[in-house]
C-alpha cells in the first residue's frame, strides 16, 4: 500500500514538472485535429449541435419529451445540451486517451525517457478545450433563451476538475492495457455506447418508478455530473452535496488507481509496441 502511494506521489510530481510541455502538446493535439479542415475549430461546436438536432427532433418533437419542472425550463434543447456537453467531453477524452500511447508508438519507443504518462493527459486537455468552447456557446444560448445568467455556474469548475481527474485516470488504465490487448478499443466503444444510454443525457430519471433500476443508475458518476450541470445552469440551484461528494471520491480514486496502473505497466511498453 505504501509503495503504491509513493508511486502515485512521484507520478503526480512528474506531471506537475512537465506542465509546460503538457500544455504545448495539448494545443498541438487540438490543432492537429482540424488541420486541412474547412470549418476548423467550428467542428467542436458543430458536433454537439448535430447530436442536439437529432435527439431534439426524435425526443423533443416526435415523442414530445419535456424536461422535469425541477430544472426550471421548458426548453428541451437547453436540457439536452446541458447533459450532452459534459458527456461528450468525457466520452471523447476517454476514447482519445485510450489510443494515445499506441498511436504515438514511435515516440514511446525512440524517445528515451519520454514521459508517456503525459499522452492520455494531453488528449484529455484537448477535449477539455473543445468542451470550454461548447460551454461558452451554451451560455450564450442560455442567456438568449432565458434572459438570465446562472448564478451557481462557478460550481461547474468543481465538476469539471473532478470529471477531468476521472477521465485521466480511466484513460491511463485503458491506454496502458490497450498496449498489450488491442481488442480493448472495440470493447470500450461498445461499453461507451451502453454507458451513454444508461446516463440521463436525453431522458429524465423522474419517470423511472423502479427503485432498483434507479439505484443502479445512480452508481454512475456521470449521473451526478450531468445532474450538477443541470441544477446549476438551468434550475438556478447549488448541486446536491452527496452527489458532489460521490463524484469527488470516485474521481480521486480513479485518478490514483489509473496512475499506479499506468506506472506498473509502463516498463513493458517499448517491447510490446
Amino acid at each position: 500500500m505504501r509503495q503504491n502511494l509513493l508511486i502515485l506521489i512521484d507520478f503526480t510530481k512528474k506531471l506537475f514538472k512537465s506542465r509546460q510541455m503538457l500544455w504545448a502538446m495539448a494545443l498541438r493535439d487540438m490543432k492537429s485535429k482540424y488541420i486541412g479542415s474547412v470549418f476548423g475549430f467550428a467542428w467542436s461546436i458543430l458536433n454537439p449541435l448535430s447530436q442536439v438536432l437529432v435527439f431534439g427532433v426524435v425526443f423533443g418533437l416526435i415523442f414530445q419529451t419535456r424536461p422535469d419542472p425541477i430544472y426550471g425550463t421548458d426548453s428541451f434543447v437547453l436540457y439536452l445540451l446541458s447533459g450532452l456537453l459534459p458527456w461528450q467531453f468525457f466520452s471523447q477524452g476517454v476514447t482519445s486517451a485510450m489510443v494515445s500511447v499506441t498511436t504515438n508508438s514511435n515516440l514511446v519507443k525512440k524517445a528515451v525517457g519520454f514521459p508517456s504518462e503525459l499522452l492520455p493527459v494531453v488528449t484529455t486537455i484537448s477535449s477539455l478545450i473543445s468542451h470550454a468552447i461548447g460551454m461558452a456557446l451554451f451560455l450564450v444560448i442560455l442567456v438568449a433563451f432565458e434572459w438570465r445568467l446562472p448564478f451557481y455556474a462557478p460550481y461547474l469548475l468543481v465538476y469539471l476538475f473532478l470529471l477531468t481527474l476521472f477521465t485521466i485516470g480511466l484513460g491511463w488504465v485503458l491506454s496502458s492495457v490497450s498496449v498489450y490487448l488491442r481488442d480493448v478499443r472495440q470493447v470500450i466503444d461498445m461499453v461507451m455506447m451502453a454507458w451513454f444510454f444508461f446516463t440521463p443525457v436525453f431522458f429524465s430519471t423522474a419517470n423511472i418508478q423502479n427503485g432498483l433500476l434507479l439505484t443502479i443508475l445512480k452508481l454512475n458518476p456521470m449521473y451526478y455530473v450531468i445532474e450538477g450541470y443541470r441544477l446549476t445552469l438551468l434550475a438556478g440551484r447549488p448541486p446536491e452535496a452527496t452527489g458532489l461528494a460521490y463524484v469527488a471520491v470516485v474521481s480521486f480514486v480513479m485518478f490514483g488507481v489509473g496512475g499506479i496502473f499506468f506506472r506498473r505497466l509502463k516498463p513493458g511498453f517499448a517491447e510490446a509496441l
